[in-house]
Formats: structure tokens, sequence, C-alpha cells
């Protein structure tokens, strides 16, 4: 049976990106990719549920830091992980915010300028996560910490390879917030890394109502990554293509793998 978001005890925001249509009337496969969050917490009974998918490749785009504070457990399988050692500066919310006294505006403010870098500060992960895809290493689940903002993007794009329709991707991008809190989540796994990475304690500091657009998935955010993308390298399609070099037969064997016929 299909369904989206696949029910896991210890899962967080664990995704099927099948289903979507595109607008030349395909359909992306389902059980073939997954975007989820961190997945350290799955149960038992979850590696038995996931074991019939036959994940066969993950990409964690997690830092160093936080694989080690929240390391992948994947039952008795053994996919193949694909994991990148950066600098986490550029994407913790901490290096943007200063001081706890700050507003919900000046959060979502904050957030739109995290998802306008987001693109270019991971154009190598997402660069060989195309990758992995156009070569068939499926089926494949790609994570971060909540599934939100560098695991948001990254769906985001892919679906865009596809041909899926802005209003669909901008539907699963705000699927998180009816699928996780992320505010129940950062205080059930307290030395977790939510949003903020390795200063995580900063956020738990913050007002509520100044906390809350940065665990959110508001449209403004996603959009905002896209306007850069279509600033800076004209659209989407270009970004995909020229930056991350998806283009020509990589880009048809990637539709080959998650379109239907």
């Amino acid at each position: 049976m299909v369904q989206r978001v696949i029910p896991l005890a210890g899962g967080r925001n664990f995704r099927d990106l099948g289903g979507y249509t595109t607008t030349d009337g395909h359909r992306v496969r389902w059980g073939r990719v997954f975007r989820s969050g961190v997945m350290s917490y799955l149960t038992d009974h979850d590696h038995d549920y996931l074991r019939p998918m036959g994940i066969r490749t993950i990409c964690d785009f997690r830092t160093l830091r936080e694989r080690r504070r929240e390391p992948i457990r994947w039952g008795s399988a053994h996919p193949d992980i694909l994991e990148w050692d950066y600098d986490a500066h550029g994407v913790s919310l901490r290096a943007y915010l200063t001081g706890t006294d700050f507003s919900p505006e000046i959060a979502r403010s904050t957030m739109c300028t995290l998802y306008r870098r987001i693109p270019i500060l991971f154009r190598t992960q997402y660069a060989a996560l195309f990758d992995r895809l156009a070569c068939g290493y499926l089926p494949l689940v790609f994570n971060c910490s909540a599934g939100k903002d560098r695991t948001g993007m990254a769906a985001a794009l892919l679906l865009s390879s596809l041909g899926v329709p802005r209003e669909q991707i901008m539907a699963d991008y705000v699927l998180t917030d009816s699928v996780v809190d992320l505010e129940k989540e950062m205080f059930a796994h307290s030395k977790g890394s939510v949003a903020l990475g390795d200063d995580h304690s900063y956020l738990q500091s913050v007002g509520h109502e100044s906390r809350t657009p940065l665990l959110k998935a508001l449209p403004e955010y996603l959009d905002a990554g896209f306007d850069q993308i279509e600033m800076d390298h004209g659209s989407v399609a270009d970004f995909i293509r020229d930056v991350l070099g998806v283009s020509g037969e990589k880009l048809l064997r990637l539709r080959d793998h998650l379109l239907e016929a």
C-alpha cells in the first residue's frame, strides 16, 4: 500500500515523494525516493517495517557533529550512506541571530536569508544526490536533522527537475508542519540537533513566539530560495543543469528511474 507519510514510531518526517504529477502527464513513482529527518530513534518495529522497502542509499546532509550526536540506526540492513564534512557556520541559524531578544518577524527574515543560501552551500551534496538517483541507486532516502530545511530544498529541487509544478512542490514542503511537531521533538531529544546544529541549546532559550517561525515550513522560506536561484542563475532548471550538473542524458536517466511510463 502506497502512502505519503511512512508510519514509524521513532521516525521524524519520513515521507515518500511518489505520487506527484508532472506538467507533461507523468507521475513520480512510489517507493523510489524518500525524505526524512534524523533516523536515530527508529524502533525494532520500524526496522521491520522498512526492511521490505530495500533502501539501498542514504544521503545524510548533516554535519559530522550532528551525525555523531544522533547516528543513523538502520537495524540489520546496511545501505550505502553518503556523508559530508563541511563548515556548519553557514547553515546554523545561530550564525544569523544575535542575542535572545528577537521578534517573530526577525525570525522569519532570518529563515528567508538561510534559504537564499542553502542551494549554493549544499551544491556538492545536492549534485551527489542527483548523481546517485540518475545512476539508479534506489530506493534512496535523503535526510537532515528536522527533515525541513536542507532536506526541504533538496526535495523541491528534485521535484522541479522531474517537472512537478510549483504548487505541488510547495504542498510537499509545507506538509512538514502537519507531519512533525519540531518543538516537541526539540525538547524530547534535548541533546539532539534541530535547526541550530551545534548550538542547539540556544533555540531552547528564546521565547516560544520567536522560536516558532524557526521551526515551521512557511511558504515564504522556499519562495526565497527559489527567488535567489532565479535571480542568480536565470531559472531553477538552469541551476539544476549548470550548478548541479544534471543535463542531457543524466536528466533523462533520472526521469526514467523516477517517473512512471
